[in-house]
């Protein structure tokens, strides 16, 4: 089953600063002289939601555990978190699944910038020193923009990072309505001192620089590396909570908003002193920002993936939604409810048609029948230039327990990841239906 998890840690959701449980795994082994063999090291990380928590999800659930292994053994790295109300999480599970949707979104946040922040053991610089990134001075440093072509010398750390948004069932529903992956670290550019924000970046900046010290360091033994041998002696193991943020700067989401609204009654009583010019909404806007926002910074777009497995789909879904429009994009309302209907099949077609995706489930699932995901997944997958795949197990159940199903699930996703990790992008393979 899983190794121990290289850090075990809270983060604060983006929705109103209810702490998360979140756990990060790195693959088992790891050879310092990998960066020789390979020209491009590149990072790999897959981010996988547990099952609804009011019936007992978490992220220790079994099929999330079998699921992280086999991204283990490709060679990603593994985000973990239970959903609030879930677990140790705060907080409770919502009747609408938007705060839900912002808790996955903030641990979107955290785990770009903490891939980003990941050096291999013996990358160098092009003055040939070893590059062990550092944060002590700057934490809220710039990362490298995907809008520009990077030019990597060999034995480099290349500027493309794959991502793996995943989900089991209630995870799957969630991951599948996220919005896309550039409107999330929209968020985490322009962010005040003390905010969710701030502090899932410092919080990924630092568990990042601590993990490449220790492979730094302990890399030095000339021979191959395991986690626990990078974990040993060290504090990465234990529960980090707390904030990141320098003491009296720590604000909670609704103390910023009232700053902010501080900010505005204050520029109403100059206004009125000053006499009767209002200024414009975009004088405003720039005099709050300069009070309140940090440097902007940009964030590296990952190429973005989704695995869905035991997939949610109405009746089913919209009862753990209570049949709320499941998006946390913002529209004007409509009285036409097809036409609310057509905007969430859009934003789902972006995400699962536009992206490699696979969606794995069992002929005997009992939450949504069988009959209609098989539907569901032959009009994704027949769709003009599809990237969305599936792959239906006979036998299987919503909770993978029957005989030999779950050796099948296993195989499923490790075909699917191999075609990742050897093409950089996800390929059909002859045992993935379509």
């Amino acid at each position: 089953m899983l190794p121990a998890p290289a850090f075990s840690f809270t983060i604060p959701s983006v929705h109103d600063d209810v702490p998360l449980d979140c756990r990060v795994y790195h693959p088992t082994k790891s050879s310092p002289s990998g960066v020789a063999r390979h020209r491009i090291w590149r990072r790999k990380g897959a981010i996988l939601a547990h099952p609804y928590g009011p019936l007992g999800g978490c992220y220790d659930d079994p099929v999330v555990q079998v699921v992280a292994t086999e991204m283990l053994k490709g060679g990603f790295v593994v985000g973990t978190f239970n959903f609030r109300g879930s677990g140790s999480s705060k907080g409770r599970t919502s009747w609408t699944a938007k705060p839900e949707l912002a808790d996955y979104s903030s641990f979107v946040g955290f785990f770009i910038y903490y891939l980003n922040g990941l050096q291999p053991s013996g990358s160098t610089s092009s003055n040939g020193y070893t590059q062990t990134p550092s944060f002590t001075e700057s934490p809220l440093l710039p990362i490298q923009s995907a809008l520009t072509t990077p030019t990597d010398p060999p034995n480099a750390v290349s500027s493309r990072i794959v991502l793996v948004l995943g989900g089991y069932s209630y995870g799957s529903l969630i991951a599948m309505n996220l919005p896309s992956v550039d409107a999330i670290l929209s968020r985490f550019i322009d962010i005040r001192q003390g905010t969710a924000e701030a502090e899932i970046r410092l919080r990924a900046s630092n568990l990042s620089t601590q993990w490449n010290t220790e492979v730094h360091r302990k890399s030095q033994r000339g021979r191959s590396l395991t986690v626990e041998d990078v974990t040993r002696g060290t504090s990465h193991s234990i529960a980090m909570g707390g904030d990141e943020s320098e003491p009296g700067t720590r604000r909670k989401s609704r103390e910023s908003k009232r700053s902010v609204n501080l900010v505005r009654r204050s520029v109403d009583r100059s206004r009125q002193k000053l006499g009767p010019r209002k200024p414009s909404s975009e004088e405003l806007s720039a005099f709050v920002s300069a009070v309140e926002k940090l440097p902007s910074t940009e964030a590296l777009l990952p190429e973005t993936h989704y695995l869905l497995i035991s997939p949610l789909l109405p009746p089913i879904s919209m009862l753990a939604t209570m049949f709320t429009q499941l998006s946390s994009r913002r529209h004007h309302r409509s009285p036409f409810s097809n036409q609310r209907h057509d905007r969430q099949a859009s934003h789902l077609a972006e995400n699962l048609l536009h992206h490699p995706t696979l969606a794995v489930y069992g002929d005997k699932d009992f939450f949504t029948s069988p009959k209609k995901l098989r539907k569901w997944s032959e009009n994704l997958a027949e769709a003009k230039d599809s990237c969305f795949r599936f792959h239906e197990i006979a036998g299987a159940g919503h909770f993978w327990h029957e005989d030999g199903v779950e050796a099948e699930l296993r195989s499923t996703i490790g075909c699917w990841v191999a075609d990742i990790v050897a093409t950089g992008s996800e390929l059909y393979h002859p045992s993935l239906e379509r």
